[in-house]
């Protein structure tokens, strides 16, 4: 037990240090080596690592990852076994649990849900995305709130939110002066 314990002391060299990383659980000391390696390779950040079985614990322990990181609040599972009671608290406290028997599955599984959370975020930041264009005003309609102007879309991609103003540069200093007048 004290060998195996020495072996198992010596992975901690592929523990992420920031404390930021996956939950990786393995059925034997080769198998773990295996899979630390290949997440190593992929640049996927490992918090911790234990042999056998995923028990409740296991779980608490990758739960703590939910205020550090959330996307990283997971356990790869390779070649074990899930608790029944492990996998009702990690529905509980949304720890998502991969299991395969196969590392290329496990990796492809965990890259999917990766690529889930990417695209969510994507889809929340577009609101908030400016989209920089240059437009020359035409025709003014209106000076007062709301300015309503008419105008020639000169480069970019005019979009509903995008902010407007006019840049005006000093004849003296050359230095560029940027007046906001709202958003589109």
């Amino acid at each position: 037990m004290d060998e195996i314990m020495s072996d198992l002391k010596g992975m901690e060299e592929y523990i992420d240090q920031t404390g930021r990383g996956v939950w990786v659980q393995a059925s034997t000391l080769g198998s773990l080596e295996a899979l630390l390696e290949f997440l190593r390779s992929s640049k996927i950040p490992v918090m911790g690592i234990n042999i056998g079985p995923v028990y409740k614990r296991d779980i608490m322990r990758c739960a703590a990852m939910l205020e550090k990181a959330p996307e990283y609040a997971v356990v790869l599972s390779f070649d074990v076994e899930v608790d029944k009671d492990a996998k009702k608290l990690a529905d509980e406290l949304n720890v998502k649990v991969f299991e395969a028997q196969i590392i290329y599955h496990l990796f492809d599984a965990f890259t999917a849900y990766m690529a889930e959370i990417m695209e969510a975020r994507r889809k929340d930041a577009a609101p908030n995305a400016v989209w920089p264009c240059r437009l020359k005003i035409l025709a003014v309609f209106a000076k007062r709130d709301p300015i309503v102007v008419g105008v020639d879309i000169i480069e970019g991609t005019l979009r509903a939110g995008t902010p407007i103003c006019v840049v005006r540069t000093d004849k003296e200093t050359g230095k560029k002066d940027i007046i906001p007048l709202g958003k589109m």
